[in-house]
């Protein structure tokens, strides 16, 4: 890919400002984005294009979806960096017995499997930050929902002992092959951006809790010396001008640098992902 893009990233996950602001898709659906007439291109292709229509430097590349390894290679192929999205420790774990089970295994760990199967979410991690590195990814990304809209799911002592050294794991096997990692988590996770810093992650990507809440997320971010990227919120895109205006508003928050814009995970709609378009033209003017 162009070595250009790469280090505008990798400066931009530093903190530093870079101008033009450093923008890209997270979770994006290829199915969402605009095409020509006529047959549907393959998701690998939608995503490599849109990205290099717009300019991105970055696009989030889910390593569950059957087209992962080929969007590494068309998007890097079209001068964007590719992120490598793996499963994290404790929303596999909480998904796969289900919110109510995985919560109690988490607070009371009555028959004593708790450590066991916070290992197996972690190997099963692993695996997939190996793969995209075989794959030549730009950077992981982390995926691991540790909080809601009123902060951490469970007790930030729990996250301290159990979950982060096994994140930090997965963040030092990138750095072993000289890649960064980044952590997605939505919620309000502010309180966690330290713990993020020193498990080895250099940004955070989520909702930040909710729209309205980047500028304190940033603030927050930058005291614990993490990126954020972000700053789109889906909610913010209604339309083409309300998302006209969120990009010209989180373009302003970024000018301090410690900010890479995108989407903050949610957009559903094609109208929403025509507004994000649009939130990305209008920061970039």
């Amino acid at each position: 890919m162009d070595p250009d893009v790469s280090d505008r990233f990798r400066r931009a996950l530093s903190g530093e400002v870079v101008a033009p602001l450093v923008a890209g898709f997270t979770f994006v659906d290829p199915a969402l984005l605009p095409g020509p007439g006529g047959p549907a291109r393959p998701p690998a292709s939608a995503l490599a294009r849109a990205a290099a229509d717009l300019r991105l430097d970055f696009a989030f590349v889910p390593s569950w979806e059957p087209w992962a390894i080929t969007a590494v290679a068309e998007l890097q192929a079209s001068g964007v960096a590719a992120v490598w999205v793996a499963p994290g420790v404790l929303t596999p774990l909480i998904a796969s017995l289900g919110t109510a089970v995985g919560l109690r295994l988490v607070a009371l760990d009555e028959d004593g499997r708790r450590g066991a199967t916070l290992d197996e979410a972690a190997a099963l991690a692993g695996a997939s930050v190996d793969e995209g590195i075989a794959a030549g990814a730009d950077a992981v990304a982390v995926a691991d929902d540790l909080a809601g809209a009123g902060g951490p799911i469970v007790s930030p002592a729990f996250l301290g002992t159990e979950v982060f050294p096994r994140l930090a794991r997965l963040a030092d096997r990138a750095a072993a092959a000289g890649v960064p990692a980044v952590l997605h988590c939505d919620g309000a996770a502010a309180l966690l951006y330290t713990s993020v810093r020193r498990a080895g992650f250099l940004a955070v990507h989520g909702d930040c809790g909710g729209p309205g809440r980047t500028a304190a997320a940033l603030a927050a971010a930058r005291c614990a010396g993490v990126a954020l990227i972000g700053g789109l919120a889906a909610s913010q895109l209604t339309d083409a001008a309300r998302g006209g205006a969120a990009g010209t508003a989180a373009a302003a928050l970024a000018t301090r640098g410690g900010l890479l814009l995108a989407d903050d995970g949610g957009v559903a709609s094609a109208a929403e992902c025509a507004a994000l378009f649009a939130a990305l033209g209008a920061a970039r003017r």
